[in-house]
């Protein structure tokens, strides 16, 4: 069980490891050293194009819009307070910017309103514009937010709009990812292979050696004379035990000194008769 648990944990920091070093590599590529990331869409019209506090508020760096106009057209771009701008352009048709794609570095937009827009470079309530007839651009500060911005072509269409933010701490931020991803990755890549690696690396212990039991020198079912031996471990040698004494038929003859029996008087014998 615990195997299991170690592969899935493994295989889980190994993905999101892996995917923490593939996006923070991408971000740290597309930003570059300085953490600029530029947004850009081409709409292709004549109508205001309005950029709400929602996009151009929604960092803590300074934000700065340029709008590139056809080939021999005009552009034009100011700077309101939110309500102020919302009243100038009113209902008319225009194309809003809702937000941006990070994947396709883009601005996302929606076409919104009906009729032809006012003449919105006669309102006195902008708090910075500027036009010309090549690129333009405005830098908004957030010490100003929130504000909203209105760009409109004075002659032709309106070629590309392109926003770029500037934040160092950006790249860092990626490097940091890349970093800690290839970390995770590593530790996911050990945790599912050591126990792989401990299997192919255990030693194989050959079985330890039978004793053969002692023999004697004759075959088997001889018994053998039972010696002193002296014992390995430094023991006494086993003493034989005395064989048992057997009787003999011929009784042997008494020690010095004892009284010898009386002889047996024979009734046939001459000495006998005469005595």
């Amino acid at each position: 069980m615990a195997t299991i648990v170690k592969r899935v944990v493994g295989a889980l920091l190994a993905l999101v490891g892996l995917a923490l070093t593939v996006v923070g590599v991408w971000f740290a590529t597309q930003l570059g050293s300085s953490g600029t990331a530029q947004f850009t869409v081409r709409p292709a019209t004549d109508n205001p194009v309005v950029i709400g506090p929602d996009v151009l508020n929604r960092v803590d760096a300074d934000v700065t819009v340029t709008a590139t106009p056809t080939e021999d057209g005009s552009v034009w771009m100011a700077l309101a307070n939110p309500s102020d701008a919302q009243a100038v352009v009113g209902g008319s048709e225009h194309l809003a910017v809702t937000g941006v794609s990070v994947r396709d570095w883009a601005l996302l937009t929606t076409t919104t309103g009906s009729g032809t827009a006012p003449a919105l470079g006669a309102a006195d309530l902008w708090r910075q514009q500027d036009d010309g007839q090549g690129p333009v651009s405005l830098t908004v500060q957030q010490s100003g937010a929130p504000e909203t911005l209105v760009v409109a072509t004075e002659e032709g269409e309106l070629d590309s709009l392109t926003m770029t933010v500037v934040d160092k701490s950006w790249f860092v931020e990626a490097v940091v990812a890349a970093l800690v991803g290839l970390f995770l990755l590593l530790a996911g890549v050990l945790l599912l292979t050591s126990r792989r690696n401990r299997h192919r690396s255990a030693p194989v212990v050959p079985p330890a050696p039978v004793a053969p039991e002692a023999s004697g020198a004759h075959g088997p079912g001889t018994a053998e004379p039972v010696t002193g031996v002296e014992g390995e471990d430094g023991t006494e040698p086993t003493v034989p035990l005395p064989s048992a004494v057997r009787g003999s038929p011929h009784p042997a003859p008494d020690p010095a000194g004892s009284p010898e029996p009386p002889a047996s008087h024979d009734p046939h014998d001459p000495e006998e008769v005469t005595r």
